[in-house]
């Protein structure tokens, strides 16, 4: 029993008439009878009754035909799927990301892909940069939005987006009078900040800013979470210098502030595996995300 077969009884059926079927199908009467035969030899039972001028189903020939196209119609489906799947279209992207990303850009992926490539499927893991590289080499996720680049070797890395960094002031800071501010400003502030062992591009970023500016920053509490962070600047604790996509998170007493400077920003990149070991999905993933273009808009 094969698919053409199938697909040639399924004909005769609609048809009800073996010289249209044939035609229809482009093979001989005589052809297609033994097709119809070799498919009542495999099930055991005659599908149909023939006359010289018609062709009707039997009882077992009714059931045939509803499984019959049930097979076809599946058929036709996991092709479609397979194609797809080549071409990178379908599937599950493993997609990892630092926690900054989860508020503007990651997103901003998930709607793009849901625009352009809607037979892709994310599924999301939160990871440091360092995780998302030893993770796409081991193969546990398929693509990672990270800040810090190190270890890059059997990976092709490509830069996403530069993100500008803010400062998140208490509210009452006589320094939010003003539109943005320079790193030498903050000299005499309590800094909020992640520990190195958590997000150490940022740490370290913060601290050559403040290092370029004449002075080393006064750490007065740490936190993993920006959402901690904030909390203790909105409580009065201190300042925070912060990716712009934090400031989507409105806390009560928080006031953000651009940094002039051109230094003050991180970039963000997105990585897989080289050509060799990538799946043609997290190619199609990366191509499409790497054709638009990211804006930040104004905090």
């Amino acid at each position: 029993m094969n698919l053409k077969a199938l697909s040639a009884f399924i004909e005769v059926a609609q048809e009800g008439h073996f010289g249209r079927a044939a035609n229809n199908l482009g093979i001989t009467q005589s052809g297609l009878s033994q097709m119809i035969k070799g498919l009542e030899h495999s099930v055991g039972a005659r599908l149909m009754e023939r006359t010289t001028r018609s062709v009707s189903l039997t009882e077992v020939g009714e059931v045939f035909l509803i499984q019959a196209q049930g097979l076809i119609h599946e058929h036709r489906l996991a092709e479609d799927r397979m194609s797809f799947a080549i071409r990178g279209e379908d599937g599950t992207v493993r997609l990892g990301f630092v926690a900054s990303a989860a508020l503007r850009i990651v997103p901003w992926a998930a709607r793009l892909v849901h625009e352009q490539a809607p037979r892709i499927k994310l599924s999301l893991t939160e990871l440091t940069s360092v995780r998302q590289l030893t993770q796409l080499k081991s193969g546990e996720i398929d693509v990672g939005m990270m800040r810090e680049i190190t270890q890059s070797s059997g990976l092709l890395i490509y830069p996403l987006t530069t993100e500008p960094l803010l400062v998140a002031f208490p509210s009452a800071d006589l320094l939010t009078k003003k539109k943005d501010v320079q790193i030498k400003e903050l000299a005499d502030r309590g800094f909020i900040m992640n520990p190195r062992t958590n997000v150490s591009f940022l740490h370290d970023h913060i601290h050559r800013l403040c290092h370029n500016a004449g002075f080393a920053p006064k750490v007065v509490g740490q936190a993993v979470q920006f959402t901690t962070i904030l909390g203790l600047v909105s409580s009065n604790a201190g300042i925070a210098i912060v990716p712009q996509s934090v400031a989507v998170m409105k806390l009560p007493n928080v006031t953000f502030r651009k940094i002039r400077d051109p230094q003050a920003v991180s970039q963000i990149y997105i990585a897989r595996a080289n050509e060799e070991k990538a799946s043609p999905l997290a190619k199609r993933f990366v191509d499409l995300l790497r054709s638009e273009k990211f804006t930040w808009t104004t905090a």
